[in-house]
C-alpha cells in the first residue's frame, strides 16, 4: 500500500509539473494490466488445484459411503457401528476439506495481489531516482 501511494504521488507530481513523459504515462496502464493478468493466472492455478482436490475428495467420500453401506448390509447387527464410524469420519474429512479450501482461497488472494505489490514496489524505487 505504501509503495502504491508513493507511485501515485510521484506520477501526480510529474503530471502537475508538466514533466510526465508519454512513456511514463503509457506505463501506468500497461503495468497494471500485466500485473493483474499475472495475478489472475496465478490465482486461477491455485483455485483449479483446489477444485481438483474437491473433486477427488467427493469421489473418495462416495467410495467410503458405498463401502460403509455394503458392510452395514452384510452385517445388520453391526450396521449402527459402521454407520457411526462412517459419519464421524465424514465430519473429520469435511473439516479437513473445509480447512484446505479456506487455505487455498487465502493463497489465491495472496497470489492475485503479489504481482501488483511487486510492480508498485519496483515503480516506487524507479520513480524515486
Amino acid at each position: 500500500m505504501q509503495a502504491a501511494h508513493e507511485v501515485v504521488s510521484a506520477r501526480l507530481a510529474l503530471a502537475r509539473s508538466g514533466r510526465l513523459k508519454p512513456e511514463e504515462a503509457a506505463l501506468m496502464g500497461m503495468e497494471k494490466l500485466q500485473a493483474m493478468g499475472q495475478g489472475a493466472a496465478d490465482a486461477g492455478r491455485i483455485l483449479s488445484a483446489a477444485g481438483d482436490r474437491v473433486a477427488r475428495d467427493a469421489t473418495q467420500e462416495a467410495k467410503l459411503a458405498v463401502d460403509a453401506f455394503s458392510r452395514a448390509s452384510a452385517d445388520p447387527a453391526g450396521a449402527m457401528a459402521v454407520q457411526t464410524a462412517w459419519l464421524m469420519g465424514g465430519w473429520m474429512r469435511a473439516a479437513d476439506a473445509a480447512t484446505a479450501w479456506s487455505a487455498a482461497l487465502l493463497e489465491a488472494q495472496a497470489a492475485a495481489l503479489e504481482p501488483v505489490r511487486r510492480a508498485a514496489v519496483a515503480n516506487a524505487k524507479r520513480l524515486k531516482r
